[in-house]
Protein backbone atom coordinates (compact mmCIF):
# COMPACT_ATOMS: atom_id res chain seq x y z
CA UNK A 1 0.00 0.00 0.00
CA UNK A 2 3.06 2.52 0.62
CA UNK A 3 4.48 1.69 -2.59
CA UNK A 4 1.39 2.46 -4.27
CA UNK A 5 0.93 5.77 -2.41
CA UNK A 6 4.33 6.62 -3.42
CA UNK A 7 3.90 5.80 -6.57
CA UNK A 8 1.04 8.19 -6.70
CA UNK A 9 2.80 11.09 -4.88
CA UNK A 10 5.06 10.96 -7.79
CA UNK A 11 2.38 10.95 -10.63
CA UNK A 12 1.37 14.18 -8.84
CA UNK A 13 4.53 16.15 -8.53
CA UNK A 14 5.38 15.08 -12.02
CA UNK A 15 1.64 16.26 -12.96
CA UNK A 16 2.36 19.25 -11.40
CA UNK A 17 6.07 19.92 -12.79
CA UNK A 18 4.77 19.18 -15.91
CA UNK A 19 1.92 22.28 -15.64
CA UNK A 20 4.17 24.53 -14.56
CA UNK A 21 6.41 24.13 -17.45
CA UNK A 22 3.60 24.08 -19.62
CA UNK A 23 1.69 27.23 -18.41
CA UNK A 24 4.50 28.62 -16.08
CA UNK A 25 6.52 30.18 -18.73
CA UNK A 26 5.77 32.63 -21.50
CA UNK A 27 5.46 31.26 -24.94
CA UNK A 28 8.31 30.88 -27.11
CA UNK A 29 7.86 32.75 -30.63
CA UNK A 30 10.78 31.95 -33.64
CA UNK A 31 10.89 34.61 -36.40
CA UNK A 32 8.74 32.21 -38.98
CA UNK A 33 5.90 32.06 -36.34
CA UNK A 34 6.46 35.64 -35.59
CA UNK A 35 6.10 36.38 -39.06
CA UNK A 36 2.82 33.99 -39.60
CA UNK A 37 0.82 35.95 -36.95
CA UNK A 38 1.70 39.40 -38.31
CA UNK A 39 0.75 37.70 -42.13
CA UNK A 40 -2.42 37.00 -40.19
CA UNK A 41 -3.25 40.16 -37.73
CA UNK A 42 -1.98 43.10 -38.88
CA UNK A 43 -4.63 45.34 -39.85
CA UNK A 44 -3.45 46.89 -42.88
CA UNK A 45 -2.34 43.33 -44.58
CA UNK A 46 -6.04 41.73 -43.95
CA UNK A 47 -7.10 45.76 -45.65
CA UNK A 48 -5.36 44.65 -48.42
CA UNK A 49 -6.67 40.96 -48.57
CA UNK A 50 -10.24 42.57 -48.50
CA UNK A 51 -9.41 44.91 -51.22
CA UNK A 52 -8.48 42.20 -53.29
CA UNK A 53 -12.20 40.24 -52.71
CA UNK A 54 -13.25 43.52 -53.53
CA UNK A 55 -11.85 43.99 -56.62
CA UNK A 56 -12.60 40.19 -57.56
CA UNK A 57 -16.76 41.20 -56.64
CA UNK A 58 -16.77 43.79 -58.82
CA UNK A 59 -15.01 42.67 -61.68
CA UNK A 60 -18.07 39.38 -60.68
CA UNK A 61 -20.50 42.35 -61.20
CA UNK A 62 -18.96 43.58 -63.98
CA UNK A 63 -19.00 40.50 -65.95
CA UNK A 64 -22.81 39.45 -65.37
CA UNK A 65 -23.72 42.83 -66.64
CA UNK A 66 -22.36 41.56 -70.21
CA UNK A 67 -25.85 39.36 -69.54
CA UNK A 68 -29.04 40.26 -71.41
CA UNK A 69 -31.03 42.69 -68.91
CA UNK A 70 -34.70 41.39 -67.94
CA UNK A 71 -37.35 43.68 -66.46
CA UNK A 72 -41.02 42.77 -65.58
CA UNK A 73 -43.69 45.68 -64.42
CA UNK A 74 -46.95 45.30 -63.71
CA UNK A 75 -49.75 47.96 -62.63
CA UNK A 76 -53.28 49.29 -61.88
CA UNK A 77 -54.21 53.28 -61.63
CA UNK A 78 -57.61 54.55 -60.75
CA UNK A 79 -56.99 57.95 -62.40
CA UNK A 80 -59.26 60.02 -65.16
CA UNK A 81 -58.93 60.19 -69.02
CA UNK A 82 -58.87 63.99 -69.96
CA UNK A 83 -55.80 64.41 -72.28
CA UNK A 84 -55.31 67.09 -75.01
CA UNK A 85 -53.22 66.41 -78.35
CA UNK A 86 -49.88 67.28 -78.07
CA UNK A 87 -46.09 66.47 -76.80
CA UNK A 88 -45.42 65.85 -73.18
CA UNK A 89 -42.30 65.03 -71.37
CA UNK A 90 -41.76 62.84 -67.75
CA UNK A 91 -39.04 65.13 -66.44
CA UNK A 92 -38.05 62.47 -63.89
CA UNK A 93 -41.26 60.57 -63.22
CA UNK A 94 -42.59 63.78 -62.01
CA UNK A 95 -45.05 63.71 -64.99
CA UNK A 96 -47.25 60.50 -65.72
CA UNK A 97 -48.70 60.63 -69.27
CA UNK A 98 -52.56 60.08 -69.57
CA UNK A 99 -54.11 58.40 -72.30
CA UNK A 100 -57.56 57.80 -73.57
CA UNK A 101 -58.19 61.00 -75.65
CA UNK A 102 -62.18 62.27 -75.62
CA UNK A 103 -63.66 63.74 -78.84
CA UNK A 104 -67.10 64.99 -77.06
CA UNK A 105 -65.22 66.97 -74.62
CA UNK A 106 -63.60 66.96 -71.48
CA UNK A 107 -64.87 64.33 -68.90
CA UNK A 108 -63.31 63.67 -65.09
CA UNK A 109 -64.60 61.08 -64.28
CA UNK A 110 -62.21 58.04 -63.57
CA UNK A 111 -61.62 54.73 -64.50
CA UNK A 112 -59.24 51.55 -63.53
CA UNK A 113 -56.41 51.34 -65.96
CA UNK A 114 -53.81 48.14 -66.10
CA UNK A 115 -50.87 47.11 -67.84
CA UNK A 116 -47.84 44.41 -67.62
CA UNK A 117 -45.06 44.45 -69.46
CA UNK A 118 -41.88 42.47 -69.92
CA UNK A 119 -38.34 44.20 -71.66
CA UNK A 120 -35.62 42.07 -72.85
CA UNK A 121 -32.53 44.06 -73.47
CA UNK A 122 -29.04 43.11 -74.33
CA UNK A 123 -25.69 45.16 -75.70
CA UNK A 124 -25.01 43.07 -78.16
CA UNK A 125 -22.12 45.23 -80.05
CA UNK A 126 -19.98 47.09 -78.34
CA UNK A 127 -17.34 48.00 -80.39
CA UNK A 128 -14.20 46.50 -77.94
CA UNK A 129 -15.96 48.59 -75.26
CA UNK A 130 -16.73 44.82 -73.41
CA UNK A 131 -13.35 43.93 -73.79
CA UNK A 132 -12.04 46.72 -72.33
CA UNK A 133 -13.94 46.47 -69.29
CA UNK A 134 -12.90 43.08 -68.43
CA UNK A 135 -9.36 44.36 -69.07
CA UNK A 136 -9.61 47.00 -66.48
CA UNK A 137 -11.40 45.01 -64.22
CA UNK A 138 -8.80 41.90 -64.51
CA UNK A 139 -6.07 44.91 -64.18
CA UNK A 140 -7.54 46.12 -61.01
CA UNK A 141 -7.76 42.54 -59.51
CA UNK A 142 -3.88 42.60 -60.30
CA UNK A 143 -3.23 45.79 -58.92
CA UNK A 144 -4.76 45.08 -55.68
CA UNK A 145 -3.13 42.00 -55.28
CA UNK A 146 0.68 43.53 -55.93
CA UNK A 147 -0.57 46.06 -53.33
CA UNK A 148 -1.19 43.38 -50.99
CA UNK A 149 1.95 41.71 -51.99
CA UNK A 150 4.33 45.08 -51.43
CA UNK A 151 2.52 45.60 -48.52
CA UNK A 152 2.92 41.95 -46.86
CA UNK A 153 6.92 42.34 -47.94
CA UNK A 154 7.34 45.59 -46.55
CA UNK A 155 5.86 44.52 -43.32
CA UNK A 156 7.64 41.63 -43.05
CA UNK A 157 10.74 43.04 -43.70
CA UNK A 158 9.78 45.51 -40.71
CA UNK A 159 9.07 42.49 -38.63
CA UNK A 160 12.28 40.74 -39.34
CA UNK A 161 14.25 43.76 -37.86
CA UNK A 162 11.94 44.22 -34.92
CA UNK A 163 13.00 40.78 -34.06
CA UNK A 164 16.72 41.47 -34.91
CA UNK A 165 16.60 44.00 -32.43
CA UNK A 166 14.36 42.39 -29.70
CA UNK A 167 17.09 39.26 -29.56
CA UNK A 168 20.18 42.25 -29.69
CA UNK A 169 18.40 43.79 -26.81
CA UNK A 170 17.72 40.16 -25.32
CA UNK A 171 21.24 39.75 -25.54
CA UNK A 172 22.21 42.92 -23.92
CA UNK A 173 20.24 41.75 -20.71
CA UNK A 174 22.34 38.84 -20.23
CA UNK A 175 25.42 40.66 -21.46
CA UNK A 176 24.66 43.08 -18.32
CA UNK A 177 23.71 40.51 -15.88
CA UNK A 178 26.56 38.69 -16.33
CA UNK A 179 28.29 42.41 -15.83
CA UNK A 180 27.00 42.87 -12.37
CA UNK A 181 27.84 39.05 -11.60
CA UNK A 182 31.46 40.11 -12.39
CA UNK A 183 30.74 43.48 -10.08
CA UNK A 184 29.56 41.23 -7.38
CA UNK A 185 32.13 38.89 -7.57
CA UNK A 186 34.59 41.97 -7.16
CA UNK A 187 32.96 43.78 -4.43
CA UNK A 188 33.48 40.49 -2.21
CA UNK A 189 37.13 40.18 -2.92
CA UNK A 190 37.36 43.94 -2.06
CA UNK A 191 35.02 43.79 1.37
CA UNK A 192 37.34 40.59 2.41
CA UNK A 193 40.80 42.70 1.04
CA UNK A 194 39.23 46.19 2.99
CA UNK A 195 37.91 44.02 5.86
CA UNK A 196 41.31 42.90 6.83
CA UNK A 197 43.76 45.91 5.77
CA UNK A 198 45.12 45.00 3.16
CA UNK A 199 43.43 47.02 0.99
CA UNK A 200 42.10 51.06 1.71
CA UNK A 201 38.92 51.49 2.69
CA UNK A 202 38.18 53.20 -0.56
CA UNK A 203 37.93 49.94 -2.86
CA UNK A 204 34.81 49.07 -0.95
CA UNK A 205 33.30 51.94 -1.86
CA UNK A 206 34.17 52.18 -5.45
CA UNK A 207 33.22 48.59 -5.75
CA UNK A 208 30.15 49.13 -3.98
CA UNK A 209 29.22 52.12 -6.68
CA UNK A 210 30.46 49.84 -9.63
CA UNK A 211 27.64 47.21 -8.37
CA UNK A 212 24.70 50.06 -8.07
CA UNK A 213 26.30 51.22 -11.60
CA UNK A 214 26.08 47.79 -13.36
CA UNK A 215 22.17 47.43 -11.68
CA UNK A 216 21.10 50.31 -13.22
CA UNK A 217 22.20 49.28 -16.93
CA UNK A 218 20.32 45.66 -15.96
CA UNK A 219 17.54 47.98 -15.57
CA UNK A 220 17.56 50.10 -18.33
CA UNK A 221 19.00 46.42 -20.91
CA UNK A 222 15.71 45.37 -19.33
CA UNK A 223 13.19 48.29 -20.25
CA UNK A 224 14.91 49.12 -23.77
CA UNK A 225 14.21 45.25 -24.15
CA UNK A 226 10.56 45.01 -23.21
CA UNK A 227 9.82 48.34 -25.16
CA UNK A 228 11.14 46.53 -28.13
CA UNK A 229 9.37 43.26 -27.58
CA UNK A 230 6.44 45.24 -27.49
CA UNK A 231 7.17 46.84 -30.79
CA UNK A 232 7.55 43.38 -31.78
CA UNK A 233 4.24 42.26 -30.89
CA UNK A 234 2.51 45.30 -32.30
CA UNK A 235 3.84 44.35 -35.74
CA UNK A 236 2.42 40.81 -34.82
CA UNK A 237 -1.05 42.36 -34.25
CA UNK A 238 -1.23 41.05 -30.75
CA UNK A 239 0.35 43.83 -28.29
CA UNK A 240 2.20 41.90 -25.39
CA UNK A 241 4.68 41.34 -23.46
CA UNK A 242 3.56 37.97 -22.35
CA UNK A 243 6.07 36.20 -25.25
CA UNK A 244 9.62 34.77 -25.16
CA UNK A 245 11.80 35.35 -28.47
CA UNK A 246 13.39 32.39 -29.39
CA UNK A 247 17.09 33.61 -30.68
CA UNK A 248 17.41 30.49 -33.30
CA UNK A 249 20.88 30.67 -35.26
CA UNK A 250 21.71 34.29 -34.67
CA UNK A 251 24.22 34.47 -32.18
CA UNK A 252 25.31 30.43 -33.09
CA UNK A 253 26.89 31.29 -36.29
CA UNK A 254 27.08 34.14 -38.63
CA UNK A 255 25.11 34.15 -41.76
CA UNK A 256 26.99 32.81 -45.47
CA UNK A 257 27.54 35.54 -47.81
CA UNK A 258 28.17 33.12 -50.75
CA UNK A 259 24.25 32.29 -51.04
CA UNK A 260 23.65 35.64 -51.35
CA UNK A 261 22.91 36.66 -54.83
CA UNK A 262 23.62 39.49 -57.00
CA UNK A 263 21.40 38.56 -59.57
CA UNK A 264 17.94 40.43 -60.20
CA UNK A 265 15.52 38.04 -62.01
CA UNK A 266 12.62 39.06 -60.40
CA UNK A 267 10.35 42.30 -60.13
CA UNK A 268 10.13 44.42 -56.66
CA UNK A 269 7.22 44.38 -54.69
CA UNK A 270 6.90 47.80 -54.84
CA UNK A 271 7.33 48.04 -58.30
CA UNK A 272 5.34 45.58 -59.32
CA UNK A 273 2.50 47.72 -57.84
CA UNK A 274 3.12 50.49 -59.68
CA UNK A 275 3.53 48.65 -63.02
CA UNK A 276 0.39 47.42 -62.51
CA UNK A 277 -0.80 50.93 -61.69
CA UNK A 278 -0.07 52.18 -64.91
CA UNK A 279 -1.39 49.13 -66.79
CA UNK A 280 -4.55 49.96 -65.64
CA UNK A 281 -4.02 53.74 -66.32
CA UNK A 282 -3.67 52.23 -70.10
CA UNK A 283 -7.02 50.19 -69.92
CA UNK A 284 -8.34 53.36 -68.81
CA UNK A 285 -7.54 54.81 -71.54
CA UNK A 286 -8.77 52.84 -73.75
CA UNK A 287 -12.40 52.32 -72.13
CA UNK A 288 -12.17 55.96 -72.62
CA UNK A 289 -11.57 55.48 -76.31
CA UNK A 290 -14.22 52.90 -76.31
CA UNK A 291 -16.97 54.93 -74.79
CA UNK A 292 -17.28 57.76 -77.51
CA UNK A 293 -18.11 54.17 -79.80
CA UNK A 294 -21.84 53.71 -80.65
CA UNK A 295 -23.20 50.48 -79.09
CA UNK A 296 -26.14 48.18 -80.88
CA UNK A 297 -28.86 46.60 -78.37
CA UNK A 298 -31.25 43.86 -79.32
CA UNK A 299 -34.79 44.35 -77.88
CA UNK A 300 -37.70 42.13 -77.16
CA UNK A 301 -40.69 43.14 -75.41
CA UNK A 302 -44.35 41.36 -74.59
CA UNK A 303 -46.71 43.83 -73.38
CA UNK A 304 -50.46 44.21 -72.54
CA UNK A 305 -52.97 47.20 -71.63
CA UNK A 306 -56.48 46.73 -69.99
CA UNK A 307 -58.45 49.90 -69.28
CA UNK A 308 -62.27 50.95 -68.23
CA UNK A 309 -63.12 53.20 -71.33
CA UNK A 310 -64.35 51.30 -73.99
CA UNK A 311 -64.00 51.71 -77.51
CA UNK A 312 -64.93 54.66 -79.92
CA UNK A 313 -68.65 54.58 -80.33
CA UNK A 314 -69.60 55.60 -83.86
CA UNK A 315 -70.14 59.27 -82.85
CA UNK A 316 -66.65 59.22 -81.25
CA UNK A 317 -67.73 58.78 -77.83
CA UNK A 318 -66.54 56.48 -75.29
CA UNK A 319 -68.34 55.15 -72.30
CA UNK A 320 -66.54 54.60 -68.77
CA UNK A 321 -66.87 52.12 -66.40
CA UNK A 322 -65.49 52.75 -63.35
CA UNK A 323 -65.40 49.61 -61.95
CA UNK A 324 -62.34 47.39 -60.88
CA UNK A 325 -63.21 44.41 -63.12
CA UNK A 326 -63.99 46.59 -65.68
CA UNK A 327 -60.11 48.55 -65.76
CA UNK A 328 -57.83 45.16 -64.90
CA UNK A 329 -58.37 42.55 -67.59
CA UNK A 330 -55.82 42.76 -70.39
CA UNK A 331 -57.36 43.45 -73.48
CA UNK A 332 -54.75 44.77 -75.86
CA UNK A 333 -51.22 43.15 -76.65
CA UNK A 334 -48.31 44.65 -78.13
CA UNK A 335 -44.53 42.96 -78.40
CA UNK A 336 -41.45 44.54 -80.06
CA UNK A 337 -38.32 42.64 -81.27
CA UNK A 338 -35.51 44.07 -83.34
CA UNK A 339 -32.01 46.20 -82.23
CA UNK A 340 -31.47 49.61 -81.39
CA UNK A 341 -27.86 51.21 -82.54
CA UNK A 342 -27.01 54.63 -80.68
CA UNK A 343 -23.93 56.81 -81.36
CA UNK A 344 -23.33 59.61 -79.74
CA UNK A 345 -20.88 61.95 -81.20
CA UNK A 346 -20.67 64.57 -78.60
CA UNK A 347 -18.93 62.07 -76.52
CA UNK A 348 -15.77 62.61 -79.04
CA UNK A 349 -15.46 65.86 -78.15
CA UNK A 350 -15.93 65.02 -73.89
CA UNK A 351 -13.48 62.40 -74.21
CA UNK A 352 -10.46 63.91 -75.22
CA UNK A 353 -10.14 66.08 -72.24
CA UNK A 354 -10.05 62.79 -69.94
CA UNK A 355 -7.78 60.72 -72.28
CA UNK A 356 -5.24 63.98 -71.94
CA UNK A 357 -6.12 63.75 -68.25
CA UNK A 358 -5.84 59.63 -67.97
CA UNK A 359 -2.37 60.32 -69.96
CA UNK A 360 -1.22 62.54 -67.63
CA UNK A 361 -2.07 59.99 -64.98
CA UNK A 362 -0.38 57.24 -66.32
CA UNK A 363 2.42 59.68 -66.52
CA UNK A 364 2.24 60.36 -62.85
CA UNK A 365 2.30 56.20 -62.39
CA UNK A 366 5.68 55.96 -64.65
CA UNK A 367 7.67 58.71 -62.81
CA UNK A 368 6.62 57.09 -59.57
CA UNK A 369 8.20 54.19 -60.91
CA UNK A 370 11.10 55.74 -61.88
CA UNK A 371 11.63 57.43 -58.60
CA UNK A 372 10.85 54.14 -56.90
CA UNK A 373 13.28 52.37 -58.88
CA UNK A 374 16.23 54.90 -58.63
CA UNK A 375 15.54 54.72 -54.36
CA UNK A 376 16.09 50.86 -54.85
CA UNK A 377 19.17 51.02 -56.85
CA UNK A 378 20.75 53.12 -54.20
CA UNK A 379 18.95 51.14 -51.66
CA UNK A 380 21.07 47.78 -52.95
CA UNK A 381 24.45 49.99 -53.20
CA UNK A 382 23.99 50.94 -49.61
CA UNK A 383 23.05 47.39 -48.69
CA UNK A 384 26.35 46.08 -50.50
CA UNK A 385 28.50 49.09 -49.05
CA UNK A 386 26.67 47.81 -45.05
CA UNK A 387 27.33 44.13 -45.47
CA UNK A 388 31.18 45.01 -46.28
CA UNK A 389 31.37 47.03 -43.58
CA UNK A 390 29.18 44.72 -41.07
CA UNK A 391 31.70 42.09 -42.51
CA UNK A 392 35.00 43.96 -41.79
CA UNK A 393 33.31 44.59 -38.39
CA UNK A 394 32.58 40.91 -37.28
CA UNK A 395 35.98 39.65 -37.85
CA UNK A 396 37.49 42.90 -35.80
CA UNK A 397 35.06 42.32 -32.56
CA UNK A 398 36.41 38.49 -31.54
CA UNK A 399 40.08 40.30 -31.60
CA UNK A 400 38.96 43.30 -29.43
CA UNK A 401 37.29 40.73 -27.13
CA UNK A 402 39.65 38.17 -26.71
CA UNK A 403 42.25 41.17 -25.80
CA UNK A 404 39.66 42.49 -23.48
CA UNK A 405 39.79 39.08 -21.86
CA UNK A 406 42.89 39.16 -21.42
CA UNK A 407 42.98 42.19 -20.04
CA UNK A 408 40.68 41.87 -17.07
CA UNK A 409 41.88 38.81 -16.51
CA UNK A 410 45.49 39.93 -15.97
CA UNK A 411 44.15 43.33 -14.48
CA UNK A 412 42.27 41.39 -11.79
CA UNK A 413 45.17 38.92 -11.42
CA UNK A 414 47.58 41.84 -10.47
CA UNK A 415 44.76 43.74 -8.25
CA UNK A 416 44.33 40.33 -5.86
CA UNK A 417 48.13 40.14 -6.40
CA UNK A 418 48.22 43.72 -4.88
CA UNK A 419 50.18 45.35 -7.91
CA UNK A 420 47.46 47.14 -9.26
CA UNK A 421 44.62 49.58 -7.88
CA UNK A 422 40.77 49.11 -8.17
CA UNK A 423 40.45 52.23 -10.67
CA UNK A 424 42.47 50.02 -13.17
CA UNK A 425 40.65 46.74 -12.53
CA UNK A 426 37.03 49.18 -12.88
CA UNK A 427 38.01 50.48 -16.44
CA UNK A 428 39.03 46.93 -17.65
CA UNK A 429 36.18 45.18 -16.37
CA UNK A 430 33.94 48.43 -18.66
CA UNK A 431 36.54 47.63 -21.30
CA UNK A 432 35.35 43.96 -21.02
CA UNK A 433 31.41 44.47 -21.14
CA UNK A 434 32.04 47.08 -24.23
CA UNK A 435 33.77 44.21 -26.18
CA UNK A 436 31.29 42.10 -25.64
CA UNK A 437 28.56 44.47 -26.34
CA UNK A 438 30.28 45.15 -29.10
CA UNK A 439 30.73 41.21 -30.19
CA UNK A 440 26.98 41.25 -29.73
CA UNK A 441 26.15 44.24 -32.14
CA UNK A 442 28.68 42.84 -34.95
CA UNK A 443 27.03 39.27 -35.23
CA UNK A 444 23.42 41.23 -35.01
CA UNK A 445 24.66 43.55 -37.56
CA UNK A 446 25.59 41.28 -40.11
CA UNK A 447 22.18 39.38 -39.99
CA UNK A 448 21.04 43.09 -40.10
CA UNK A 449 22.62 44.29 -43.17
CA UNK A 450 21.49 40.75 -45.01
CA UNK A 451 18.23 41.90 -44.19
CA UNK A 452 18.84 45.18 -46.17
CA UNK A 453 20.15 43.64 -49.14
CA UNK A 454 16.93 41.46 -49.01
CA UNK A 455 14.81 43.85 -48.68
CA UNK A 456 16.72 46.54 -51.28
CA UNK A 457 16.71 43.78 -54.06
CA UNK A 458 12.78 42.44 -53.35
CA UNK A 459 13.74 38.69 -52.13
CA UNK A 460 12.81 38.46 -49.17
CA UNK A 461 13.94 34.66 -49.12
CA UNK A 462 17.61 35.89 -49.51
CA UNK A 463 17.36 36.53 -45.89
CA UNK A 464 14.89 33.41 -44.83
CA UNK A 465 16.87 30.64 -46.10
CA UNK A 466 19.65 31.48 -44.03
CA UNK A 467 17.59 30.94 -40.97
CA UNK A 468 15.25 28.18 -41.60
CA UNK A 469 17.75 26.12 -43.81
Amino acid sequence: MSNIKRILLLQVILGLSLLQTLYGQPPRLSLDEVLDKARTNYPSIRGKLAAIRSSEADAQSMRLSFLPQAGVQAQAFNATSNQVRGASASAGGLMIPITGVRTDGFNNQAAWTSAASMVIDWEAVTFGRRQARRNQANLSIEQAKADYESELFLHQVRVCDAYLLALNLKKSVLLQISNLQRAKALQIITRASTSGGLRPGIDSSVSAAEVARARLQVLESQKMAQQQVLRLTELMGEPSLGYELDSLIFYHRLPDMNRVSGEKAYIHPQLRVLQKQMALGEANQTLLKANALPSISVIGSLQGRGSGISEAAQDGTFRIDPTLGAGLPLRAFNYIVGFTAIWRPTELFRVKPNLSAQRERVRVSQESYNQQKLALDAGSENANLQIELAQATVRQAPLQLEAAQQAYAQSRARYESGLDNIQTLTQTAALLNRAEVDQALAVNGLWRALLLKAAADGNLEEFLNQILN
